[in-house]
């Protein structure tokens, strides 16, 4: 009787310390995956502008995890690395799984992207798990047979049962999704820990996936954040026919402030240009910055006229605001209304062709399109 309790419940031991580090194998592959595409979508706008500094916030962020042993990014249009961080010393060497992922667009390779994390990182985690279900084992066992079932039930299968769901969960990507646990006992101790591991998991993947949405310079939605957003407003206008109107931005003369100024300066009239828009628009309203000095506001509920009144307004409120550079500056712009059936990529088309024109046209001025192409 006594052979016939032991064996089942060391071979479940084994068994259950068998698939806990599969599991925390896997959930440790699934983090240098996320680690790795996350990095992909900040180094990409790097790689393309020779810019290592947009990357390196994110990098910095992911360093700060003790599984993150290595991070580089190679950039093939340089042919040199844009950023190589390494925890790395002479005394110190990791045993390191590394993952290398190429980064492409529009067919061009733009490079690649390594992270390399540290393979042992679950082994003493599993070591520790293990000593201590083994000697609480021991201890209950010795402390007497009529006790041992309802304790091992109470004890340990039923939180080995609740630890093994919440690393389930936790396998899937599901952080948001809290354990709570009471006692200082060993399992609750661990899904203490694993819970805590959750929350700082959420933080930082919710950090990350707003930095890769955000421009860095101006605080606006750079051109992912913006794609992301605008197709829910497009939807709703599409599904309720209401009227919507897409307008591009361009600073006139723009070249000509980093020519004359420096790219500092350049940058502090991008900012203020982005408050000057910002503070003047509805909060239902959509204003984003796509690249270099173009920017696009998306107004919801918004007639054609209405639109051009208030563009107006934005033109001169532009062209009054004292810069930091004492310069004068001005914006063209191009809008278009959405009638319900047009895409995205057609609607930025036709606004693209109207501040084409106000350029041609002389600059500081608003362009309703689609504009009659000239013979």
């Amino acid at each position: 009787m006594l052979v016939g309790l032991i064996v089942p419940l060391a071979a479940g031991l084994v068994i259950s310390f068998e698939l806990e580090k599969k599991q925390m194998m896997t959930r440790l592959a699934d983090f240098h995956q996320r680690s790795l595409d996350t990095l992909i979508d900040t180094a990409e706008d790097a790689m393309l502008s020779f810019s290592p500094e947009s990357a390196r916030n994110i990098v910095g962020i992911l360093l700060q995890d003790d599984r993150i042993v290595r991070i580089e990014i190679f950039s093939s249009i340089y042919d040199l690395y844009l950023l190589r961080v390494s925890k790395e010393t002479p005394e110190h060497e990791y045993n390191t799984m590394e993952l290398v992922q190429n980064v492409v667009k529009n067919g061009e390779d733009l490079g690649y992207v390594l992270v390399a994390v540290d393979k042992d990182w679950v082994t003493p985690r599993i070591a520790e798990s293990r000593n201590q279900i083994i000697v609480m084992f021991v201890t209950m066992f010795v402390g007497g047979l009529l006790l041992i079932i309802p304790a091992i039930y109470f004890k340990v299968l039923s939180p080995l049962n609740r630890l093994m769901r919440q690393v389930e969960v936790l396998s899937k990507g599901e952080l948001g999704v809290p354990y709570r646990w009471q006692g200082r006992d060993e399992f609750s101790m661990l899904g203490k820990t694993l819970d805590d591991m959750r929350i700082k998991l959420d933080k930082t993947f919710s950090l990350m996936r707003e930095m890769a949405i955000t421009d860095e310079l101006t605080k606006l939605p750079n051109r992912r954040g913006f794609y992301g957003e605008v197709e829910k407003l497009l939807w709703l206008g599409g599904r309720y026919r209401h009227p919507l109107i897409l307008a591009l931005f361009d600073i006139d003369h723009f070249k000509s402030i980093n020519d004359n100024f420096g790219h500092p300066v350049g940058d502090e009239v991008l900012k203020s240009f982005a408050g000057v828009i910002s503070n003047r628009i509805r909060k239902t309203d959509l204003f984003a910055r796509i690249g270099g000095e173009e920017f696009v506001l998306v107004m919801p509920e918004t007639s054609r006229d209405d639109a051009y009144k208030l563009l107006d307004r934005l033109r001169l409120a532009v062209s009054e605001h004292e810069f930091s550079h004492g310069e004068r500056v001005t914006v063209s712009v191009g809008y278009t209304d959405f009638s319900g059936s047009e895409k995205l990529e057609g609607l930025m088309d036709i606004a693209d062709k109207a501040l084409y024109k106000a350029k041609q046209d002389g600059r500081n001025r608003i362009v309703l399109g689609p504009v009659e192409s000239s013979s």
